[in-house]
């Protein structure tokens, strides 16, 4: 007999149980996989939809436990809406339905946490801290597992431990660190010197904690804080440094600001110094307002137009404002705020110059009180046409309880109506400040 090209077909008898068996089984199979899948999907959920359905959601959340009893979200959603009605029997339902979870998913920290959590809400501090420790084990690089368990532990009484693990939790979470310090200053009753020994476990917090320090207008803590870190770490800390400067300039405490400013510039860089005008005389370009708060702010555009130029008093340089306003103008954008000493008598000079200044409202020099900008004293306005460098000079006190003042260059109300134009152009150079029956330098 010639051998067949043909493929080979198997042939399955269904006459016998066994090859019936062979084709039922798998679908059998396939049905029994499906119905579990759909059930696990349907519990899932309904255990989800259960947190947004206010009525009936604690009913919803043990169906879906009921459809999908291996689901460890479902336990953990029914055991969150237990805790959430707080009473004796459903917190004993919230631990009972955390376990579960844990037990279907003992490796998912989040569990553990919940657990941790409920087991102290019903009165098992042990349990609650174990459960908690666990969860540290499980994620110890994330920051809420210590932060819970830090918290149970300062309930405890263990608070060296406890400061420990909330400086781990914000060390992770940057955010956390002023709750932590929220928490020492309750603990502690505000006592400074013991929040840092326990706290502030290094120079990045300490620095931290003087930013907090002048948050709660505890200055002179915020500055001794800020000052037991050395040279080297606060320049490192640049960043939180200019954060507590500008925290002190905004709550008007100049003299400290500028302490920390000096205290975080580059080795380097000319530091603004109190008593005296930043680059006086325009020799040095102009810096950046928001890198040295302690120097010129000046602002140009087309209408106004800023900049150093090589005319001078003395020197090689001079600020030049051309004005080119055809309209009004109610702020010239320059402006410096010096420190000073409260209570105190001044003598303020610079030097001006012109050329074919045409307006109704020539430009005037103010001092003012840095803290409530209330006016201090002005110059008059300069002369109109053109004209060679004349001094510009006037006397002034601080107020008893105010060390910055702010020089402005402003207008006064125009002669000739609410349509005032200014053209020309200006130059200033010099700007000077003494105490009265002594003398600084202009910078």
């Amino acid at each position: 007999m010639p051998h067949s090209n043909s493929q080979s077909v198997i042939t399955i008898r269904l006459h016998s149980p066994v090859g019936r068996a062979l084709v039922v089984l798998p679908i059998v199979l396939a049905h029994l996989g499906a119905w579990f899948a759909v059930r696990w999907y349907v519990g899932d959920t309904i255990a989800e939809y259960a947190s947004t359905n206010e009525a009936g959601s604690i009913e919803l959340a043990r169906l879906g436990v009921r459809w999908a009893p291996a689901d460890p979200f479902a336990h953990w959603r029914l055991g969150a809406l237990a805790e959430k009605e707080f009473s004796a029997n459903n917190m004993a339902e919230a631990v009972r339905e955390y376990r579960e979870a844990v037990r279907l998913s003992p490796s998912d920290y989040r569990y553990w946490g919940e657990l941790g959590r409920a087991l102290e809400a019903s009165g098992d501090s042990d349990g609650a801290e174990q459960a908690l420790r666990r969860a540290v084990e499980l994620a110890p690089s994330y920051s809420y597992p210590r932060w819970y368990l830090g918290n149970l532990l300062l309930r405890e009484g263990k608070q060296e431990e406890a400061f420990q693990e909330l400086a781990r939790a914000a060390a992770a979470d940057g955010q956390l660190q002023p709750q932590v310090f929220n928490l020492a200053w309750q603990f502690f009753e505000g006592n400074v010197n013991e929040i840092t020994r326990v706290a502030c476990p290094s120079a990045g917090v300490r620095a931290e904690f003087a930013l907090y320090l002048a948050g709660l207008k505890k200055f002179d803590e915020a500055i001794r804080i800020w000052g037991t870190l050395s040279r080297t770490d606060q320049r490192s800390l640049s960043s939180t440094g200019d954060r507590l400067k500008q925290s002190l300039i905004d709550s008007k405490q100049f003299r400290v600001a500028l302490k920390v400013l000096s205290d975080i510039a580059p080795e380097d860089t000319a530091r603004p110094v109190a008593e005296q005008f930043t680059n006086g005389g325009f020799e040095n370009p102009l810096a950046h307002a928001s890198v040295n708060s302690f120097d010129w702010s000046i602002g140009s555009g087309a209408q106004v137009q800023s900049a150093i130029d090589a005319v001078s008093h003395n020197g090689h340089h001079s600020l030049r404002i051309i004005f080119k306003v055809p309209n009004k103008l109610d702020v010239i954008p320059v402006s410096q705020t010096v420190v000073v000493e409260p209570n105190m008598q001044y003598h303020f000079e610079c030097f001006a110059r012109t050329e074919a200044l045409d307006t109704g409202s020539a430009p005037v020099l103010m001092i003012s009180d840095a803290a409530d900008n209330k006016a201090l004293a002005g110059s008059a306005p300069l002369p109109t046409g053109t004209n060679d460098w004349q001094k510009i000079s006037f006397d002034f006190k601080t107020k008893p309880n105010s060390d910055g003042v702010t020089l402005t260059l402003v207008r006064p109300p125009c002669s000739v109506g609410p349509i005032c134009p200014i053209l020309g152009t200006v130059w200033y150079d010099d700007f000077n400040l003494q105490r009265a029956g002594g003398r600084t330098g202009a910078r």
